[in-house]
């Protein structure tokens, strides 16, 4: 029986931000989720969930939002849910991952005080990009113009602000062009990127670790060997600095070059 001296509540929302269909992995995602809630709940932990959700109206994405319940079983309705995916493939799938940021600054987020330990995680499930210039060999970004991934990095200081721990889950290869970003702006908040093939199994080792030694999210996966998060993918941990212009141009790079691959696996998905 595991001994419980984790936080004393915690507030969990799940943001789930696809570009394509990904019917075929829902149970896997489903699975990753479970992971987490799972052991919270059979340790008898304070928590309640929030999920934030997409659904096509006129060509254009709607957020589904769903404030935080402490009913697991309206969660489990809310994930089950018809799940749609945001068609558009560059603009369209990076604004909704910022409004799906956005959308989760905007809960009722508990905090913490002087007599009570609390913590306030978000899981970003995506298969997208956060900037559609990563993706896009054929513009080249002046060094003077901004650029989405600088907004994204704001937002990513407004949960540090805020006290929010952002935990990003990657879909599938192409997210691996920019998975060194992601990593960096969840890093910046405490969290962590983590491929989803690695996802269940390193989430479920940090909440043991949450739940029997007390841990914050952000000191339990100090706890985790790196190959953990690595394995069975091309994710690697190389850092983006903030308002690093010359990163942003390696990560464009990267996209030229996987240019064919993203072009390829939209055919074979088509």
């Amino acid at each position: 029986m595991l001994q419980r001296i984790m936080n004393e509540s915690m507030d969990i929302t799940f943001l789930l931000v696809t570009m394509k269909s990904i019917n075929f992995l829902l149970s896997t995602i489903r699975h990753t989720i479970s992971s987490i809630i799972n052991p919270l709940i059979q340790n008898n932990c304070d928590i309640r969930l929030a999920l934030v959700k997409f659904r096509s109206d006129n060509d254009s994405s709607v957020p589904i939002v769903h404030s935080f319940t402490r009913s697991v079983v309206t969660f489990t309705h809310w994930l089950v849910t018809n799940h749609e995916s945001v068609e558009q493939h560059t603009q369209d799938g990076a604004i909704a991952i910022h409004d799906a940021l956005r959308e989760a600054l905007n809960l009722d987020w508990r905090t913490t005080d002087n007599d009570r330990c609390h913590e306030n995680i978000v899981f970003l499930i995506t298969d997208g990009f956060p900037c559609q210039n990563l993706v896009n060999p054929t513009e080249i970004q002046n060094d003077d113009c901004s650029c989405a991934c600088d907004d994204l990095w704001a937002i990513s200081n407004e949960f540090v602000n805020r006290n929010l721990t952002l935990v990003i889950v990657g879909i599938g290869p192409i997210v691996g062009i920019c998975d060194s970003l992601y990593g960096a702006i969840a890093k910046n908040t405490g969290g962590e990127y983590v491929p989803l093939t690695n996802a269940s199994h390193v989430l479920f080792l940090s909440i043991q670790s949450i739940i029997t030694q007390g841990y914050t999210l952000s000191q339990s996966f100090r706890h985790i060997k790196q190959e953990e998060f690595e394995k069975n993918s091309s994710y690697h941990h190389s850092i983006i600095q903030q308002q690093d212009q010359s990163e942003i141009k390696h990560c464009q790079i990267m996209a030229q070059k996987g240019a064919w691959l993203l072009d390829h696996f939209h055919h074979v998905n088509s």
